[in-house]
């Protein structure tokens, strides 16, 4: 025999009291009916949790970086500048032609400087057009052109260039962005650093004829140290369960391995004049 639930013993939605709820939020655990329930990356909220920051982080990231110049922006206005100059050079030498192709590439830059969406596509065109117009002239040399050209390529192709034209992106691209630049970045560091210091160790008998052997040595074991140090806090912070997760365990704990190598490798190559040298400065 079954026993009968009433109607008012059944959780109702928190925002809702006449709606039954049909889920709880996964941050504050409050009953929220069908209406309420909101999807954030995979996961039931309520409306006020999924508003957070902290909930949908790639939601934040992203607006922080909308519209907002990126290093390539940057770049390609230095570039612009270069051009100007050049064509100021060309109408002095009277090769009015090519004072022409300058200011022309000038004014692209200027206009992806300025977030105009055209100039994603003629920055493509620069390069591609100088190559194309001055192979039958130049012949191989020409090819120069297409170091520029790949560099438009991965610029068109860069997911923060187009979150600066305010261009939607997927949220895969999002998220491995977000991972590069937010998450855990002291575990990336230190494993920058522990990588660095090995490979000056190499360095260091290449230059011990000049005598900077040993100072060399020294910077890498303090490279090392820092990274051992910058990893320890890295792996500390690690919590993947965090909203935002916060992950990158293996680069730290690598960083950390790769440090104590570092430190070992200086101590075996240096352990005498060390000892020398903090023995005297005990004494």
């Amino acid at each position: 025999m079954s026993a009968e639930v009433s109607s008012g013993a059944l959780p109702r939605c928190a925002l809702h009291p006449e709606a039954l709820a049909g889920a709880t939020c996964q941050r504050c655990g409050g009953f929220v009916c069908t209406a309420c329930t909101t999807w954030v990356m995979g996961q039931m909220y309520c409306p006020d949790c999924a508003a957070r920051p902290e909930v949908n982080y790639l939601e934040t990231f992203r607006l922080g970086l909308w519209g907002r110049r990126d290093a390539s922006a940057w770049l390609v206005i230095g570039i612009a500048e270069l051009l100007l100059f050049l064509a100021l050079g060309a109408l002095v030498g009277g090769t009015f032609h090519l004072a022409l192709a300058f200011l022309a590439s000038a004014g692209v830059g200027l206009a992806f400087f300025l977030g105009m969406r055209w100039a994603r596509l003629g920055l493509l065109a620069v390069p591609l057009l100088a190559m194309l117009l001055t192979a039958p002239s130049m012949g191989a040399p020409a090819l120069v052109f297409f170091v520029p050209l790949m560099v438009a390529v991965n610029i068109f192709r860069d997911t923060r260039s187009r979150l600066f034209f305010r261009l939607d992106v997927p949220e895969r691209e999002l998220r491995r962005l977000w991972d590069l630049r937010v998450n855990n970045p002291l575990a990336r560091h230190a494993l920058s650093l522990s990588v660095g210091s090995l490979l000056l160790h190499v360095l260091t008998p290449l230059l011990s004829f000049i005598g900077v052997g040993f100072v060399l040595s020294f910077i890498c074991m303090a490279m090392a140290t820092l990274a051992l140090v910058l990893g320890a806090v890295a792996l500390r912070r690690v919590d993947p369960e965090a909203r935002p997760p916060i992950g990158r365990r293996w680069e730290a704990l690598g960083a950390m391995g790769l440090a104590l190598a570092s430190l070992t490798f200086g101590f075996m190559l240096h352990w005498r004049r060390m000892v020398e040298l903090f023995g005297g400065a005990v004494d």
